[in-house]
């Protein structure tokens, strides 16, 4: 166990156990209080996927929970013009059947394994940023991350995007560490989890060019060598190929959801016209706080690109610019913000003095309380 310990670094960064504290506190602290708010209001959304446990596992259990659940148990199906699982990439329901197959039942199965990649997730963001900004800038950083209003989601909400957190920032912090090989297996890992993953691919590729360029050393074939990220998302597309006859299926299949590519989508007009023709004014409000948050992130790709490498501002906008073009409605942006980790980091550089970290960390954390209640009690947030 020291040996493990001492080749991750653990034993030489006082930091990185404080980290996973703080990470433990903030899941105990929103599991209390989605069970508070279940006990008070009761779940009143249409996305409680099930009622049969306490309410501080129930909370965790809404919405792609049942989807998750149907692919570990039952596999994948696919059709174009109903809502179906080929839509969901594998990874992540691929580990809760391996638990499924040990005895687990899948929802906890998803719970536990969504709160380890979370505090997996959080302890290797701290070590990232430790290694471009320093201990001091990563403290902030990971502070500001595990308070983001959707951070809730690597507490333990029955979602991939632990998974693929976790996947991209050890990527990420291998290639800076110059271990090109395990990076490329964890990028092409995280390919396989969302649907986001070819702007990881992009990323890594960008950044391994620009550090060799920095060390002023010549481009070798070697340096392409993330492009083999795609072996996950290609492994998917042959499974889907062969299973459905089709392997674009998952991009089919978001047609069911209105989520496709294309312009009436990018433009959001079949949302903005139920608006407005039904003037439900009202409904606006919660896509402009996505929309916000994205464009928010979005501008920070600049400094991002100053502060930290070109690499991640390249990551930090196509990991936004795709749910951008294809979501329906923007709802769901917030939640990818966390998938732009850079951007904590570089936020965190940015809030120079005390009093402007404590307001943003204030608002944050105030926000992250409206959401995880509305999540606990089934409402659709994200």
């Amino acid at each position: 166990m020291k040996r493990v310990g001492s080749a991750l670094g653990w034993n030489a960064v006082p930091g990185l156990p404080a980290t996973a504290l703080k990470a433990a506190a903030a899941l105990l602290a929103s599991s209390a209080l989605g069970a508070l708010v279940i006990a008070l209001h009761g779940i009143t959304g249409t996305g409680a996927t099930t009622r049969d446990f306490p309410p501080f596992i129930n909370m965790w259990i809404r919405w792609d929970a049942g989807w998750y659940q149907g692919i570990a148990e039952n596999g994948y199906s696919f059709s174009s013009t109903e809502q179906s699982s080929a839509a969901y990439f594998p990874l992540y329901p691929l580990a809760i059947h391996a638990l499924v197959r040990a005895g687990a039942n899948p929802f906890i199965a998803g719970i536990a394994l969504t709160i380890a990649c979370g505090l997996a997730a959080f302890c290797l963001f701290w070590l990232w940023a430790k290694r471009l900004a320093g201990p001091n800038a990563a403290n902030v950083a990971t502070q500001l991350f595990l308070l983001w209003p959707f951070a809730f989601f690597l507490y333990g909400a029955v979602y991939s995007d632990a998974l693929f957190i976790t996947l991209a920032v050890g990527a990420f912090l291998f290639l800076e560490r110059g271990e090109l090989f395990p990076s490329v297996v964890l990028g092409a890992l995280a390919t396989a989890t969302r649907p986001v993953g070819p702007a990881l691919i992009l990323g890594l590729l960008v950044r391994r060019i620009e550090l060799r360029k920095k060390a002023g050393e010549r481009l070798a074939i070697k340096d392409l060598a993330p492009l083999f990220c795609a072996l996950g998302i290609g492994a998917y597309m042959v499974f889907q190929y062969v299973k459905f006859g089709d392997a674009l299926a998952f991009l089919k299949a978001q047609g069911a959801w209105r989520q496709e590519p294309g312009w009436s989508s990018l433009l959001k007009l079949p949302f903005l016209g139920r608006v407005f023709r039904n003037g439900a004014y009202g409904d606006l409000v919660l896509p402009a706080l996505h929309l916000t948050m994205a464009i928010g992130f979005l501008s920070l790709a600049g400094p991002t690109r100053k502060l930290l490498g070109t690499g991640y501002a390249v990551y930090v906008v196509a990991v936004l610019a795709i749910p951008l073009v294809v979501s329906r409605d923007f709802i769901g942006l917030g939640r990818y913000c966390l998938a732009a980790f850079p951007c904590f980091l570089t936020l965190a550089l940015r809030l120079e003095t005390a009093r402007a970290r404590r307001t943003w960390i204030a608002a944050s954390t105030l926000l992250l309380a409206v959401m995880v209640s509305e999540f606990a009690i089934g409402h659709y947030i994200s």
